[in-house]
């Protein structure tokens, strides 16, 4: 299946109506796609916004209203998501949509500052959309941890705290996530790599599969190579644990690994691994993989239905470094967007041919 390009993201002009979704994050990136358009007018007819509740930083709410407001979205909806209990984010997502759904021929999603939690229910929300969906992505410039913060962190374990994440709050199932399919069957957990063991270490202790598949992240930057190594370090212990899962490559590298930036490459991973064990297990994956990562994992859900997701909520962020500047702006862009899952979902497809 072709999936759409990921490319540099364009200059868009006043022609259509168009609903942005995004979130008031404290990373630079908030406003990278907003001050990408700035100067193109007024771009945007309505604008979604998710506020966080209990957010461990100083979010850029003032910034990015300002800046919506010179492209056009002076009065932004915004839905209050409580990061210690997200549970119920579907919820206040599906009334907000369906009200302005058939009022726009074309959304922008700008997943930049949303958790994987909201990029993966803000999606399913949107599955109905008949119009264009504009996913929207800011690549920062720089990532924690530093190289040099994660070698001290092996002498001094004061310095995880500098870690993007670290900690488990709990794990969120949603409706539009999950699936009783295969249910008594043993479980396949897929699981990617991050920096904070301790998410997918929770999960097990709640799943307990009969294997457990790791997908590591692969940076998009030769300066960032390093990371790749890191991640798979971090779980080393489970890796071992699970070695006849996780094949590593001539570098030592796991077998298994995908783009943190190309959302295809995760896509296609994850494919094969159903196509693998899907016809007699359960298939559990949990989203603790990059942003984009988290993209591809609701494209495979949409291939798979039957694919069940549940998110594990970090404890706490490493507000100070967590990422800085903006290095480029990226988009992936899907007409039709409701007609385009169709397509790719075996199940509708017999459904619509009569099977």
């Amino acid at each position: 299946m072709q999936f759409p390009e990921l490319k540099e993201a364009a200059k868009l002009d006043p022609n259509k109506r168009r609903l942005f979704i995004g979130a008031y994050g404290f990373e630079p990136r908030t406003l990278g796609w907003v001050n990408f358009q700035e100067g193109q007018g007024g771009i945007l007819n309505k604008v979604i916004m998710f506020r966080y509740i209990h957010s461990k930083g100083r979010n850029r709410v003032r910034d990015l209203r300002k800046a919506l407001a010179n492209i056009g979205a002076p009065n932004p909806i915004d839905i209050p998501h409580d990061l210690l209990s997200p549970h119920n984010i579907e919820n206040k997502l599906s009334r907000k949509l369906v009200q302005n759904f058939a009022e726009v021929e074309e959304i922008v999603l700008d997943v930049s500052s949303m958790t994987k939690l909201l990029i993966l229910v803000s999606l399913c929300m949107l599955t109905d959309f008949e119009g264009i969906l504009r996913i929207v992505y800011s690549e920062s410039e720089r990532y924690a941890p530093s190289k040099e913060e994660y070698d001290k962190s092996k002498e001094d374990m004061k310095m995880i705290a500098r870690f993007p994440s670290y900690g488990v709050e709990s794990i969120v199932r949603t409706k539009c996530l999950s699936s009783i399919r295969m249910q008594g069957q043993p479980v396949t957990m897929i699981a990617f790599t991050s920096f904070n063991e301790q998410l997918i270490r929770h999960m097990l202790g709640t799943i307990s599969p009969h294997r457990l598949l790791f997908i590591n992240g692969c940076p998009p930057s030769d300066d960032y190579e390093w990371r790749e190594y890191a991640t798979q370090e971090i779980h080393k212990r489970l890796i071992e644990e699970y070695a006849n899962d996780n094949p590593t490559n001539e570098k030592g590298y796991l077998a298994r690994a995908t783009s943190t930036l190309k959302y295809n490459e995760s896509i296609e991973c994850i494919d094969n691994i159903y196509k693998q064990f899907g016809t007699y297990e359960r298939i559990i994956c949990a989203a603790t993989g990059s942003k984009m990562q988290t993209v591809g994992l609701f494209f495979s859900k949409m291939m798979h239905p039957d694919i069940h997701i549940e998110y594990p909520t970090p404890d706490s962020y490493y507000i100070k470094g967590f990422s800085d500047g903006v290095k480029s702006v990226h988009e992936i862009v899907i007409p039709r967007f409701s007609e385009f899952l169709k397509s790719i979902n075996p199940y509708k497809q017999g459904a619509e041919v009569g099977l």
